[in-house]
Order: C-alpha cells, then sequence, then structure tokens
C-alpha cells in the first residue's frame, strides 16, 4: 500500500510539473482525468476512503487552483464541487481529532464552522451545475444509509450526461428545485457509491 501511494505521489508530482506549462483549460481537464482515475483505484480497492481523500486533497493543494467565484461551465462546477467537498470532509476529520479534548475546543469549534463553510459553498456549486445541465439527464433521489440519523436527509444527483459525476446534498432548496422540475425520485434507491457513501473514515 505504501508503495502504491509512493507511485501515486510521483505521478501527482510529475503532472503538476508539466501543469505549470499549461492552460487554465488544460489543468481543468487533467484535473478531471485525475478524479476519474482516484475514483476508479477507491472502487477497485487500491486505496481507502482516508487515503482517497488525503490524495485529492495533496492534488487541489499542489494544484494551486482557486476555486471560481462564478461558474461558468461544467469543468469549473465539477472542480468547485470536489474542491468543498475534500476541504469540508478534511476539516471534519481535522475536527474529530479534538472532538473529546476539552483544551481544544476552540480548535474544534473552527474546524466545525469550516466544515460547514465548505459544505454550504458546495451545495451553491451544485444548483449551479444543475442550472447548467438544463435539468436534463439528472436522476435523483434520496439513497440508503446506514446511519439512521442520515437516511432521508440525503440524496443523490446522478448527471448521466458526464462520466462518473455523482453529487449529494441535504439542501432543502436543492430537493425543491429538483423536485420542481420533475427530476427527483421520492422513493429510496441504493447509492451508485454505497460502499463510498457508507464507509466510515
Amino acid at each position: 500500500m505504501k508503495f502504491l501511494l509512493f507511485i501515486v505521489d510521483l505521478f501527482i508530482e510529475r503532472q503538476l510539473f508539466f501543469d505549470i506549462m499549461l492552460s487554465e483549460k488544460e489543468k481543468l481537464e487533467n484535473f478531471d482525468n485525475w478524479r476519474k482515475d482516484t475514483i476508479d483505484l477507491l472502487t477497485d480497492g487500491a486505496i481507502n476512503k482516508i487515503e482517497f481523500l488525503d490524495l485529492n486533497y495533496d492534488y487541489i493543494k499542489k494544484l494551486d487552483l482557486k476555486p471560481y467565484a462564478k461558474i461558468q461551465n461544467m469543468m469549473e462546477g465539477i472542480y468547485n464541487y470536489q474542491y468543498y467537498n475534500i476541504m469540508a470532509k478534511r476539516s471534519n476529520n481535522q475536527a474529530n481529532k479534538y472532538l473529546h479534548n476539552p483544551k481544544k475546543k476552540r480548535l474544534y469549534s473552527r474546524y466545525i464552522n469550516d466544515r460547514e463553510n465548505y459544505y454550504c459553498l458546495k451545495d451553491l456549486t451544485t444548483s449551479s451545475i444543475i442550472r447548467l445541465t438544463g435539468y436534463n439527464n439528472i436522476k435523483s433521489y434520496y439513497i440508503k444509509l446506514l446511519s439512521k440519523r442520515l437516511e432521508g436527509k440525503i440524496f443523490e444527483i446522478v448527471l448521466l450526461d458526464y462520466e462518473k459525476l455523482i453529487l449529494h446534498s441535504k439542501n432543502d432548496n436543492i430537493l425543491k428545485d429538483l423536485k420542481d422540475h420533475h427530476v427527483f425520485d421520492d422513493t429510496v434507491h441504493l447509492s451508485k457509491i454505497h460502499d463510498y457513501v457508507n464507509r466510515s473514515y
């Protein structure tokens, strides 16, 4: 496993070295390929969920491409979604390190606030992505979860025209938007990435 991560890290370094000479559009295309490749590694069991998040966090930080204030196309939307999703989950993991440490309450609160802010920005991105599709070729539904606390709250949005693009939210405004455009199924489905969403960190 350590050897695999070493090879992946070398790949990141090599790709980012060449990214310096690429246009922003090419960087986004490379990022999207990286996103799909790490999803394949996770699906094949070559890396676990924590390693998946760490690899993507490292890639995003080294890429040094800020999220877009105004999303103008799907590639920018995909980048923003992944950026905010990774940052939110990383903040949550950092917060959990201090959950039972009374001396670190302020640090814990800071990471929790960061997490909520990133999730809010992720939901804004999700809304932009949905609008960019024109509500075409979308499937959305509640997903079956092992967590009873979250079941009936988190829903999945599958964009059929885009490879490996599966979004998640529990935002009421997004849910209403999907229902208003008749692309939401009220029945509970098994997530397309069931193992991932139900796998603990």
